[in-house]
């Protein structure tokens, strides 16, 4: 009886520590131009394939992107909308840049897009851009 006692007072309750870079499933955290504009828990992600896209909403704003494991990861294409007054894409091969990476179950994208600030609404500028997904 004693020997009960003992080992379920080993037992831990606590999850064990995420690993870094690693979201929850279905989380997104997206900045712009350097500054974060937020975390959140609408992430839809579909996959065919080799491709991937993924969709994400954050209040009035959001990103959509296409990423392509085929040979090696590629984002295909990343457009961003009203992420803290931006508005613009990255599209393979012929606007922008981009890459990105994984760790565990999350995606890294990071680049420069081109597009429009509500700041200055006429002027064509390019905004770099982090989004960090689990799919």
């Amino acid at each position: 009886m004693l020997l009960i006692g003992v080992t379920a007072g080993c037992s831990s309750d606590q999850a064990a520590p995420a690993r870094p870079g690693v979201l929850p499933p279905g989380t997104a955290v997206l900045s712009i131009d350097g500054k974060d504009v937020g975390k959140t828990y609408s992430v839809r992600c579909e996959s065919i394939d080799w491709m991937t896209r993924i969709h994400t909403d954050l209040h009035a704003s959001g990103v959509s992107a296409m990423v392509s494991n085929a040979n090696k990861l590629k984002a295909e294409f990343v457009r961003l909308q009203d992420l803290d007054g931006f508005t613009g894409s990255y599209e393979h091969a012929l606007q922008g840049e981009a890459a990105v990476t994984m760790t565990g179950p999350t995606y890294h994208i990071t680049g420069a897009a081109l597009g429009f600030n509500h700041a200055q609404p006429t002027r064509l500028k390019a905004e770099t851009f982090s989004i960090a997904v689990s799919c």
